[in-house]
């Protein structure tokens, strides 16, 4: 403002009566005037560059922040499958050792009265009541073998063989202190694999 002040005085000085005077006045009010507008430039310049800088810096530290909450929420749900995952395996596990723990049981009576009805039987031969005590032990074989047939489906192997020489100790012809040795081995693997982590 004070530049074009500056201009109007010379000019008016100018008309009046002071040619050169005049002139070298307008020279100097115009070189003081564009030296303003140059500084102004070079202001309007830096305020926008440090504007450009400022948004920048602001878009930067967001992009960062916006990463860091994308990797936040990527771990939390991370951490949250790997839970489910092991809730999941852990029901899994509980429940195939209830199915196994029910197999074994019910394998385990039915040899039980099996290996009942073999002694009552081997107790009776040549009585009358022999008859009626190898009648029951052949009735009882099929659940042996219904239970047997469960127990190798849910296995495992180690169980299931043991079930096996279970099972052939009470054949006929199996002396009954083959059945207690079978026995204690079954039990055995069943507790290993039941109680196995």
């Amino acid at each position: 403002m004070t530049a074009w002040i500056a201009a109007g005085s010379a000019v008016a000085g100018a008309l009046a009566g002071g040619g050169v005077t005049g002139w070298f006045t307008l020279a100097a009010a115009r070189k003081q005037a564009q030296s303003t507008v140059d500084a102004a430039a070079r202001q309007a310049d830096a305020a926008w560059a440090a504007g450009q800088r400022q948004a920048d810096a602001a878009w930067e530290a967001g992009r960062r922040q916006a990463d860091a909450a994308w990797e936040a929420g990527r771990l939390q749900a991370d951490a949250q499958l790997d839970v489910a995952r092991q809730t999941v395996a852990a029901q899994h596990l509980a429940a195939q050792r209830e199915v196994r723990r029910a197999a074994y049981a019910a394998f385990l009576a039915a040899t039980d009265t099996a290996h009942q009805c073999h002694r009552a039987w081997q107790q009776a031969l040549g009585s009358p009541e022999a008859a009626g005590c190898r009648d029951r032990y052949r009735a009882a074989l099929p659940a042996v073998v219904e239970a047997l047939t469960l127990v190798r489906l849910e296995g495992p192997d180690p169980v299931g063989s043991a079930a096996e020489v279970l099972e052939q100790s009470l054949e006929a012809n199996a002396s009954l202190d083959r059945y207690q040795s079978a026995h204690t081995a079954f039990l055995d693997a069943a507790r290993t694999t039941l109680n196995a982590p």
